[in-house]
C-alpha cells in the first residue's frame, strides 16, 4: 500500500531556538587553544568571521557587539532567521555584520574576502554527506593559513544506543501523525504514543536505562530544537576520527576542544585511563579513545589551518598570566559550585576560596597563587580549577583592558536593544565587554539590569520600575516584600559583580 505520508519529514523551515552558544566566541576559542599550546587569533587584528547555518544569528550578533574592529558574517537558508539577525544588529548600531539568506551551495559564490574563523555549531551533524563537502570546500577556499574552525556535531558513541529511538520518533512522526500537522503538534502527538508504548514495557526501553531518560528528556527539550534534533532529514552522528578526516581534506588538524571544562582530563578520566592514554601517541585515535571513555554524544571543537604552536614559555604564560573575574556574585554562589566529577577534582570549599579571592577583584592564576590561603594549591591546579568554574559561569577568562574599553560603547547599544525587545521575543543575553561573550540571565534580573541602566539608584526605585509587571500572584510574579528584597540583594552584591563586566 502507497504510504499518502512524504517520504521524508522537513523541518528545516521551521524557526529554531534563540540560542547562544559562548564557545563561538573569539575570546573563548583564543582561551581554548591557548590553554593547549596553539598561539590563538590575535584579537586585537580586524579578523573576519563567519557563521555557517547561524540560526537566529545571536551569538553573531553579541560577538559583533564585543570586537567592533572585527567584521562578522553569518548565512541561513531561512529568511526568518536572517531578518531577526539584520534586525537585532540594526537596533544595536552595528555597522560590521553582514548576514546571507543563502544555501551553502549559493554561498560559494558569494565575493568575500578570506576568513580567520569559521564556524559551525549545530550544522554538521545535520546535513548530508554531499552537502558536508560543499561547507568543506567553503573552508578550503575562504579560510587563511594559520585560521580557525569551530564545529560542533553529534558524537559517537555516545549516541549508539538512542539511535534507534530517534529512528522511532522520526518514523511515528512520518507515518502516523497527520500531514497537517506542524513540526511541534507532530513531536507532542508522537512523544504522547511513545508514553503509551513505554507503559507496556518494550525491551529495547526496559534493557536500557539510558533510552529511557532519554525519552523522558525529550520532554523538557525546547520543542524547536526536538524537532530539529528528531525530525531533520539529514542526522549522522559520527566517531571523532571521521570528522577529523574530514577536516583534513581541506588541510585542517585537530588543536583543542572548544569547551574549557573538557581539557581538563584530571575532571574527566579516572586515573587509569589517563595513565593508559599517555602511551597513546597518535592524537586522532587518543581523542577517539577519550570519547569511548566518557560515552560522549556532543562534541565541540577547535581545527586550525598551520596554527603555530607555543613554546613551552609561552604555554606557561598563556596559562598562567591570564587574568580571571567573577561573574556569578558570591552570595548567588552554590554551597558545592561544581558538580559530579569537577567537584571531586576541586571540591567545594577549594572553590569558593577561589572564588572569595575572586571577589576582591580580577587576578591571573600566577597571582592567585601567591595569596597564602591558596598558595599550597599550585598555579597548574588553579588553572584547571578556573577552567572548570568557567563552565559553570562563575568565572570568565578576562579580555585586555583596551579590547574592554573598545568595546564599551558597542556592547552598550547591544545590550539596550535586547532589553527594548518585547518579553516574549524570547532574548534573555546581554554582552560582556570584559569577557567577549555574552550572559543569560531570567526574566527576573533581566528587568533589573534594565530599571538599573534607565536609573534606578536604590531598592525602592528598582521596585517602583518593575512592579507593574512582577508583583502580583500570578506566574513569574511575587509579592511586594519578596519583589523589595531582590531589589535589595541586587544592588548589595549583583551590581558590584555587573559593573566589573561592564554590564552596568
Amino acid at each position: 500500500m502507497k504510504s499518502p505520508q512524504p517520504a521524508v519529514l522537513d523541518v528545516r523551515s521551521e524557526p529554531y531556538t534563540r540560542g547562544y552558544y559562548r564557545a563561538l566566541s573569539p575570546a573563548q576559542m583564543s582561551v581554548a587553544l591557548e590553554s593547549r599550546g596553539v598561539c590563538g587569533p590575535d584579537l586585537s587584528a580586524p579578523l573576519n568571521c563567519f557563521e555557517l547555518g547561524m540560526g537566529f544569528g545571536l551569538p553573531l550578533v553579541a560577538h559583533a557587539a564585543c570586537f567592533p574592529h572585527m567584521r562578522f558574517y553569518g548565512n541561513d537558508f531561512n529568511p526568518h532567521h536572517v531578518a531577526y539577525a539584520n534586525e537585532l544588529a540594526r537596533d544595536a548600531g552595528l555597522s560590521n555584520v553582514e548576514v546571507f539568506e543563502d544555501a551553502f551551495e549559493t554561498l560559494l559564490d558569494r565575493d568575500l574576502p578570506p576568513m580567520d574563523i569559521i564556524s559551525m555549531h549545530g550544522v554538521y551533524s545535520w546535513i548530508s554527506p554531499p552537502l558536508r563537502k560543499v561547507v568543506m570546500r567553503f573552508i578550503a577556499e575562504r579560510l587563511r593559513p594559520g585560521g580557525v574552525v569551530f564545529v560542533s556535531h553529534n558524537a559517537l558513541p555516545g549516541w549508539a544506543a538512542q539511535m534507534p529511538l530517534r529512528e522511532l520518533v522520526n518514523l511515528h512522526g512520518l507515518r502516523q501523525v497527520p500531514v497537517s500537522a506542524t513540526p511541534i503538534e507532530r513531536l507532542s502527538q508522537t512523544l504522547d504514543f511513545l508514553d503509551d508504548f513505554a507503559k507496556v514495557n518494550p525491551a529495547y526501553f526496559s534493557d536500557d536505562l539510558s533510552v529511557q531518560a532519554r525519552l523522558y528528556g525529550l520532554r523538557r527539550l525546547d520543542p524547536h530544537y526536538a524537532a530539529h534534533e528528531y525530525f531533520n532529514p539529514d542526522w549522522h552522528p559520527m566517531h571523532f576520527h571521521q570528522v577529523a578526516a574530514e577536516m583534513a581534506e581541506a588541510g585542517l588538524e585537530f588543536a583543542a576542544p572548544a569547551v574549557l571544562s573538557q581539557q581538563v582530563d584530571a575532571a574527566i578520566l579516572p586515573p587509569a585511563t589517563r595513565e593508559l592514554l599517555r602511551g597513546v601517541n597518535d592524537p586522532v585515535l587518543r581523542e577517539t579513545l577519550r570519547d569511548f571513555a566518557v560515552n560522549r554524544s556532543f562534541r565541540w571543537d577547535l581545527y586550525t589551518r598551520g596554527a603555530p604552536q607555543a613554546s613551552a614559555q609561552q604555554h606557561a604564560q598563556f596559562r598562567l598570566d591570564r587574568t580571571w573575574i567573577l561573574a556569578t556574585a558570591r552570595s548567588e554562589t552554590r554551597e558545592s559550585p561544581l558538580s559530579d566529577a569537577a567537584a571531586d577534582h576541586v571540591d567545594g570549599a577549594t572553590a569558593l576560596r577561589l572564588l572569595d579571592a575572586l571577589a576582591e577583584g580580577p587576578a591571573t592564576a600566577r597571582e592567585l597563587a601567591r595569596r597564602p590561603e591558596l598558595a599550597s594549591l599550585g598555579a597548574d591546579f588553579i588553572v584547571d580549577a578556573l577552567m572548570l568554574l568557567e563552565n559553570e559561569a562563575q568565572v570568565h577568562p578576562a579580555l585586555p583592558v583596551a579590547l574592554r574599553e573598545s568595546a564599551r560603547e558597542s556592547v552598550q547599544r547591544f545590550n539596550k536593544a535586547v532589553m527594548q525587545r518585547p518579553d516574549d521575543d524570547g532574548l534573555h543575553y546581554l554582552s560582556c565587554a570584559a569577557s567577549g561573550q555574552a550572559m543569560g540571565w531570567s526574566p527576573l534580573a533581566m528587568a533589573q539590569i534594565r530599571a538599573a541602566c534607565q536609573g534606578a539608584q536604590t531598592a525602592d526605585e528598582m521596585v517602583q520600575a518593575m512592579q507593574a509587571r512582577f508583583e502580583g500572584e500570578g506566574e513569574g510574579q511575587m509579592p511586594a516584600e519578596r519583589l523589595a528584597h531582590s531589589a535589595r540583594c541586587f544592588f548589595a552584591s549583583r551590581a558590584p559583580v555587573l559593573r566589573h563586566l561592564g554590564l552596568l
